[in-house]
C-alpha cells in the first residue's frame, strides 16, 4: 500500500527528523511504500490566530524586543551550517521533495511527535490535517501522537469544536504520554493505544556502524543537549562545569547553542546518535535527548522543565529511569555516577517495538 507519514520532518531538530526516518523504516518494513506529507498553514485564520495567543510557551516572552531581535540575529547566523545538514538528511534519507506532496494514499500516519500540540506559536497556525482532517487519504490514523503542553480545558470552544470534527476521521489513535491519552479521551471519548516514540522503537546499528565521528569530537566529553540558551542559570552552569573539570571532560552542545559552552560541533543525526553511544554521560532536559541517552548512553541526568513535564515524566516512568532524574541540582554528581541499566532498558525497548509492529501490521 502506499502510506503517506504526516508528521514533522521538516522540522529542524534531530528528534523531529529521526522519529520521521524509524517510522518511515519500520512501515517500509512491512512492504509498504512510504511517502512524506507537508504541514500546511491552517485555512481558518481566526482559529490560527486564537493557537498562537493561547500558546503556553514562548521562549521569547520574558525578553525585551531588543534582547529578541539580537539572540535572532545570532541563532540565524549559527543555524546556517545545522540547515544544511537537516536538509541534506530530508534529500538523502527520507527523500522529501521541497513541494507539498499531494498524492493520493491508501492510509495516512500522523505523528509522532507533537503534532496535536495546537497551543503554541508555529507558521501553520491550526491545521485540521494533524488531528485526522487528511482528504487525500483513503484511511487516516496516528501513530504516538503527542499534544506536548497543550491541554484539553485551555482550548477555546472553536479549536474545541474543529478538533472533535478532525477527529472523527481517525481509524485508529495511538499516543506516546498519559497526557495525549487524556486530551483524546476528554475530547472524542476514545480510548487510545500506547506507543513509544519511533526512535525509541527504532534500530539505527546498521545507521551508527557506518557512521564515522573521528576527529569531530574531544577524546572524552559531556553532552549537554538542550534547546538554544535554555540551560542557562548559574547553579546548573556551574555543577555542570565543576563536574566536567573534576572529571576531565569536555562539554559538547550538539544541538542547541549553549553560549558558555565552547564545542558547538554540528552533527549529521546518525553521527549525534554515535557520539551518545561513545559519551562519557549525558545531561539533557528534553524529550529525545532523554531517548538517545537512554537507549545509547551510559550515564545521563535528566533535568524536567515545567514546559515538558508532561510528556518528559511520562517517558521517564515507561522506560523506568527515575534514579537519572534531577531534582537538585546538587545531586548531578551523584545521578551521574549511575550507569543506565541497559539490560532493563533494552528489554523495555524490545516489547516497545514489538507493540509498535502489532499496533501498524493492524491498522495499516
Amino acid at each position: 500500500m502506499k502510506i503517506g507519514i504526516l508528521s514533522m520532518q521538516k522540522v529542524d531538530n534531530y528528534g523531529s527528523v529521526l522519529q520521521a526516518y524509524s517510522l518511515k523504516k519500520m512501515i517500509e518494513t512491512l512492504g509498504h511504500q512510504v511517502e512524506f506529507i507537508d504541514i500546511k498553514r491552517g485555512e481558518d485564520e481566526n482559529l490560527n490566530a486564537q493557537c498562537k495567543k493561547l500558546s503556553s510557551y514562548s521562549a521569547d516572552k520574558d525578553k525585551s524586543w531588543v534582547a529578541c531581535q539580537m539572540l535572532r540575529a545570532i541563532n540565524k547566523l549559527s543555524n546556517i551550517e545545522a540547515e544544511r545538514i537537516y536538509d541534506k538528511f530530508r534529500l538523502n534519507e527520507l527523500h522529501i521533495k521541497r513541494n507539498t506532496n499531494n498524492s493520493i494514499y491508501d492510509v495516512c500516519t500522523i505523528g509522532s511527535d507533537e503534532v496535536f500540540n495546537c497551543l503554541q506559536s508555529s507558521k501553520w497556525g491550526f491545521d485540521s490535517q494533524l488531528f485526522g482532517n487528511v482528504k487525500n487519504a483513503k484511511r487516516v490514523i496516528t501513530y504516538a501522537a503527542c499534544c506536548g503542553s497543550t491541554k484539553e480545558e485551555d482550548l477555546s470552544e472553536e479549536l474545541r469544536q474543529a478538533i472533535i470534527t478532525a477527529m472523527s476521521n481517525l481509524d485508529a489513535i495511538s499516543v506516546r504520554d498519559e497526557n495525549t491519552e487524556k486530551f483524546v479521551r476528554t475530547l472524542i471519548g476514545r480510548e487510545s493505544v500506547y506507543n513509544l516514540d519511533p526512535v525509541a522503537v527504532g534500530d539505527f546499528s546498521a545507521e551508527i556502524q557506518s557512521s564515522n565521528v573521528n576527529g569531530k569530537l574531544p577524546k572524552r566529553y559531556c553532552i549537554v543537549y538542550s534547546y538554544q540558551e535554555r540551560i542557562s542559570d548559574k547553579e546548573t552552569i556551574s555543577a555542570i562545569r565543576n563536574y566536567c573539570k573534576k572529571y576531565n571532560l569536555v562539554p559538547i552542545a550538539p544541538f542547541g547553542r549553549q553560549k558558555w559552552i565552547k564545542a558547538q560541533k554540528m552533527l549529521a543525526p546518525f553521527e549525534l546518535l554515535k557520539a551518545f553511544m561513545n559519551a562519557e554521560c549525558i545531561i539533557t532536559d528534553t524529550f529525545h535527548g532523554t531517548i538517545f541517552g537512554a537507549k545509547f548512553g551510559k550515564k545521563m541526568a535528566v533535568i524536567i522543565k515545567d514546559s515538558n513535564r508532561n510528556k518528559l515524566e511520562d517517558l521517564i516512568d515507561r522506560l523506568g529511569i527515575e534514579e537519572h532524574v534531577v531534582t537538585d541540582i546538587d545531586e548531578l554528581e551523584n545521578i551521574l555516577s549511575v550507569e543506565l541499566d541497559r539490560d532493563r532498558i533494552d528489554k523495555v525497548l524490545e516489547n516497545a517495538r514489538k507493540n509498535t509492529f502489532q499496533y501498524l501490521e493492524e491498522n495499516l
